[in-house]
């Protein structure tokens, strides 16, 4: 669907639930709404306004649904902001579809001021959604009567795929703001803690994202916008900073803040405190707040990145998917699942394990350059005994994957064979501990992978193999690829964190969208 951008002025205020839902039907992807200049001339500042700016965001998911990323324009409250021509001469958006208005124009759908907008767009479809005229101003009922502002105001957060919650934060600030705003953007160890923090977009992007946002509801301001590596960033150092912004959750920072202000000789800044937004569209084993860790979730058995053009090197048939995650992830289940749903499944793991027994072409040569003393008594290769010669020196390693490794790949690709050409199965799903070790998911048509943190990773080995804490450590520790490596790799991403229910839903989810982009029936 092509991307569709609308500017909607607004005068009638207390009627906006009404006014953004009859923008739907014209299926956009942002929505501007900026305030005619009548509602500049009926508050007394723009802070006023913060308390309808908020309530807006927290419901624009029900009224507009949640592919409309809206931005209200602050920046027309502002006496410098606050006419049409303004409106015309800002820098974004650079191209708009439709200019919405929630009251009837004059005589010509470009009368008035309203003529700049249609002029700076040529071609942009003119809808008026209402018939009230723009003469009389309809205010919410509640206005903000707090209205001190502040010449430099400082925030922060991680603002990884900006949502409401986060444009709430951020419009306070600029509302609150006369000439800077400063956004302390989390990175590195700060980041860690956050539920699938793998997934968490990396400090450049997230950087670029608050800025044009901030950019795009009031460009009057002057914007600083800088990755912090610890909880104060450039508050404990910039002297010019007279307000901080937090909310509920992180309103014990403001005050940290400044007793390191304190000791470093600064002024102590005033602290404002927001309310987080519930998230009026929660479900089980979600947060009830607007957060970006709903967001992540709901990227979970989704496509990351666009699916790429086959391997030239594979055949296009069967499409061969290579899966990998860490140990007590969830891999077993998941790769059960995808066999009911159809696809062939080849376990490199367990044809590692069948390698390794007499008579198969590994055991001889890991016999032979390992000794006979990784031999129990019955004639088996302990696996046990080879593990301590092969982890106590690298190069003994690299020489066992040298062995094992083109032989399970050979072998997996005999399997892969079979399944196609016997079974008739069209998707092959490869699961291997070291993939991307081995190089195996170049021999793939795409990646996925199945995560848990390292804590639940260690519980579940406790739990599951009885093992000591230190020793499910160490198993977790040593594994070939971290979370964020695989990640990095992946085209979809699973967790299994949280209930049976939802780790199907993901899994439901991955398979519907492979079925449509191959068009599969199964």
């Amino acid at each position: 669907m092509p991307s569709r951008t609308g500017i909607l002025t607004a005068v009638h205020l207390a009627n906006i639930a009404k006014t953004l839902i009859a923008t739907r039907p014209y299926a956009l992807s942002t929505l501007y709404l900026q305030f005619h200049p009548q509602v500049a001339a009926n508050v007394s500042c723009p802070r006023a306004l913060g308390r309808f700016v908020a309530s807006v965001y927290q419901s624009s998911v029900t009224w507009l649904g949640s592919e409309v990323d809206l931005r209200i324009v602050t920046g027309s409250l502002r006496p410098n902001g606050a006419n049409f021509e303004s409106f015309a001469n800002r820098a974004r958006p650079t191209a708009v579809d439709y200019l919405f208005y929630d009251y009837a124009l004059g005589a010509g759908s470009s009368a008035g001021g309203e003529r700049c907008l249609a002029e700076r767009y040529p071609g942009v479809k003119v809808v008026e959604l209402d018939t009230l005229g723009a003469d009389q101003v309809s205010l919410p009922t509640e206005l903000d009567q707090a209205l001190e502002m502040y010449r430099n105001v400082v925030l922060g957060g991680t603002f990884d795929r900006i949502h409401a919650g986060h444009k709430v934060l951020l419009t306070q600030a600029v509302l609150l703001a006369t000439e800077r705003v400063v956004v302390g953007v989390t990175d590195g160890e700060m980041i860690r803690s956050k539920k699938l923090h793998e997934l968490i977009m990396p400090a450049e992007k997230r950087i670029d994202h608050v800025k044009e946002f901030l950019e795009d509801i009031d460009p009057s301001l002057r914007y600083e916008v800088v990755p912090i590596l610890d909880p104060f960033g450039p508050t404990a150092t910039d002297p010019d900073m007279d307000l901080i912004v937090v909310s509920t959750e992180t309103a014990r920072g403001g005050a940290k803040v400044n007793e390191l202000r304190e000791r470093n000789g600064l002024n102590q800044l005033k602290v404002h405190t927001i309310e987080l937004l519930d998230d009026e569209s929660t479900v089980e084993d979600k947060e009830d707040k607007i957060s970006s860790s709903n967001q992540r979730m709901d990227l979970l058995g989704t496509r990351l990145r666009a699916r790429r053009p086959p391997p030239a090197h594979i055949p296009a048939k069967p499409y061969i998917i290579g899966m990998i995650g860490g140990i007590a992830a969830g891999k077993s289940k998941m790769l059960e699942r995808f066999r009911e749903f159809g696809a062939g499944v080849v376990d490199c793991d367990k044809i590692g394990h069948q390698l390794y027994e007499p008579g198969e072409e590994c055991y001889e040569q890991v016999v032979a350059t390992f000794g006979r003393e990784i031999l129990s008594p019955d004639g088996k290769i302990n696996r046990r005994a080879l593990g301590a010669i092969v982890f106590a020196e690298r190069s003994k390693l690299e020489q066992l994957n040298e062995i094992m490794w083109k032989a399970i790949a050979k072998r997996a690709n005999e399997e892969i064979r079979a399944l196609h050409e016997q079974q008739g199965k069209e998707v092959i799903v490869m699961e291997a501990a070291v993939m991307l070790q081995a190089g195996w998911h170049k021999n793939c048509h795409e990646v996925w992978s199945c995560i848990v943190p390292r804590e639940e990773a260690i519980r579940r080995l406790m739990e599951r193999n009885q093992f000591e804490e230190h020793e499910a450590t160490w198993r977790v520790d040593s594994q070939p690829s971290s979370n964020e490596l695989m990640v990095q790799h992946s085209d979809i991403v699973f967790c299994t964190l949280w209930s049976y229910e939802y780790s199907q839903q993901q899994a439901e989810r991955a398979w519907a969208i492979l079925q449509q982009d191959l068009k599969l029936k199964l």
